[in-house]
């Protein structure tokens, strides 16, 4: 059973993946941006398993679900780092 909130999840998610896709070139400006924009893909392929699991493999696309969001949560963490590791070094 779909629920209402993983549906507004999703699209809230694709609100954001708009906002990436328009404004790529300034993404790029960040340090380590293809770190950032992989995590964050991940963590919508997350959400969209949510959203199908309740329609079909319940259990291998939760599963799947919440190995995204264990990805997506290494990927901003390694994002971070490497942010606040270039600042340290005076990177700007």
């Amino acid at each position: 059973m779909i629920q209402e909130n993983e549906i507004v999840s999703l699209l809230l998610c694709m609100g954001v993946l708009y906002f990436i896709l328009v404004n790529r070139s300034q993404l790029k400006r960040l340090p380590s941006s293809n770190i950032f924009v992989s995590g964050f893909l991940i963590y919508m392929l997350g959400r969209i398993f949510t959203v199908l699991e309740g329609l079909f493999l319940g259990d291998i696309l939760n599963l799947l679900e919440h190995a995204c969001y264990a990805i997506s949560s290494v990927l901003l963490l390694i994002w971070l780092w490497n942010v606040f590791k270039k600042n340290e070094r005076g990177v700007k």
